[in-house]
């Protein structure tokens, strides 16, 4: 069972090693209640503390927050973990008012991995251009348009599904766990333009290199050619046409 921390509990304990670390970007859902229309709101929000007991996160900012933020309220924090897609749940412990509002949170679950391979999944040839995206919270450094001072990273793809790619990147580079990126690769000839959150990073057979998974992000234009693909995919592979 995990561990319940209560309103106010010192943050001095060493986090487990599967939480977020510090200042890594989380998304935080809050389900609003009938009266504010009932929309369960996903909002992202980046680590200021770490323990034992819980998290403290920056409070984000949403329709309804001044009406439903306080201690006791349930909210679903999810990030990029190394094991993938990861989830738990929390209850508000505090809600701090300082320079940089916060909220303290308690863990009431514990951390569930989603399952990545919620689509099938096959292997893919040929180049992909990754480019950084505008905004993104975790951008070392970001120039006047929030993407500019990243360098475009040439990858290849490793495999695809419709809900997302692997791909073959140089080490080094800006792309790391939790990061906002856009893949362009061309699919039978019709170019594919998709962004998404990278969920995954591995070390590659080649040292000069790594294997990230990007995770698309709702909604996937191509969803439609990308499932036709996987189709075709694997009917070649059942038949001996691909080994």
């Amino acid at each position: 069972m995990a561990r319940r921390a209560t309103a106010g509990s010192a943050l001095t304990r060493p986090a487990p090693a599967h939480w977020p670390g510090l200042n890594d970007r989380v998304w935080v859902e809050v389900q609003l209640p009938d009266l504010l229309g009932g929309d369960l709101v996903r909002v992202p929000t980046r680590v200021e503390d770490t323990s034992e007991a819980g998290l403290v996160v920056a409070a984000p900012s949403f329709r309804g927050d001044l009406q439903v933020v306080a201690p006791g309220l349930a909210v679903s924090v999810c990030w990029a973990g190394q094991r993938g897609q990861s989830r738990q749940e929390f209850l508000i412990a505090e809600v701090v008012r300082r320079r940089v509002p916060a909220w303290e949170l308690a863990p009431c679950s514990d951390v569930v991995v989603e399952q990545r391979r919620r689509y099938a999944r096959v292997p893919a040839l040929g180049p992909a251009r990754i480019v950084p995206v505008a905004g993104d919270p975790l951008a070392a450094e970001p120039g006047p348009d929030g993407a500019e001072d990243e360098p475009v990273v040439l990858a290849q793809l490793v495999d695809l599904s419709e809900g997302g790619s692997a791909l073959s990147v140089p080490a080094g580079s800006w792309m790391r766990l939790g990061r906002l990126a856009r893949v362009h690769f061309d699919l039978d000839g019709y170019p594919v333009d998709q962004p998404g959150q990278i969920v995954r990073s591995l070390n590659a057979l080649d040292p000069g290199h790594l294997e990230v998974v990007v995770a698309f992000s709702d909604p996937v234009p191509a969803a439609d050619r990308l499932r036709r693909y996987v189709m075709q995919t694997q009917i070649r592979q059942r038949r001996g046409g691909d080994r």
